[in-house]
Order: C-alpha cells, then sequence, then structure tokens
C-alpha cells in the first residue's frame, strides 16, 4: 500500500511537459500576434507620415501661389503708379536708413 514513487515521478515529468508544452505555444501565438500588430503600426506610421507629406505639399503650393499673386499684384501697381512706388521705396529707404544709422 505505499506510494509509487516512480508513478508519481513519471505523472510529474508528464505534467510539466505538457506545461512546457502549452507555453511554448502561447510564445509562439503571442509571437505571431505581436509581430502582426506591430507591421499594423508601422503601416498606419507609414498612411499618417505619407498623408502629411501630402498636405504638407498643397500647403507649400498654396503658399507659393499666393506668394505669386501678391508680386503679380505688386507688379501691376508698380507699372500702374511708377510714381508713387518710387516715393514709397525711397520713403522706407529713408527710414530703413535713419534706424540702421550707428550715430544716432
Amino acid at each position: 500500500m505505499g506510494i509509487d514513487i516512480k508513478a508519481e515521478r513519471d505523472e510529474l515529468a508528464t505534467t510539466i511537459s505538457d506545461a512546457v508544452v502549452a507555453i511554448r505555444a502561447a510564445l509562439a501565438e503571442f509571437s505571431e500576434t505581436a509581430a502582426a500588430r506591430r507591421d499594423e503600426a508601422a503601416d498606419a506610421v507609414k498612411q499618417a507620415g505619407a498623408r502629411a507629406a501630402d498636405q504638407a505639399g498643397h500647403v507649400a503650393a498654396e503658399a507659393r501661389a499666393t506668394a505669386d499673386r501678391g508680386v503679380e499684384t505688386i507688379s501691376d501697381t508698380v507699372a500702374k503708379n511708377p510714381l508713387a512706388a518710387l516715393a514709397i521705396a525711397a520713403g522706407f529707404g529713408f527710414i530703413l536708413a535713419h534706424l540702421t544709422r550707428s550715430d544716432r
């Protein structure tokens, strides 16, 4: 009637072996899930970066168009009123010279 130590040892070894197999399977599943999530996150970051670059390109194009329209407007105004433009430029030059003079 005693305890069968060999049977207990074999049962414990089987339990440990089954636990190791289960842990390895869980780790493999976790690894696959983590890799999939990593890839999804990388794709999301790439898409966000592409959208940001696209928007920056549109903003730059709009800024360039606005600057071109401003230059065109100033050029038209100078062509229509050359004396007024010359007087304004001379006034700005005088003010700038006055502000940057070192012997104030």
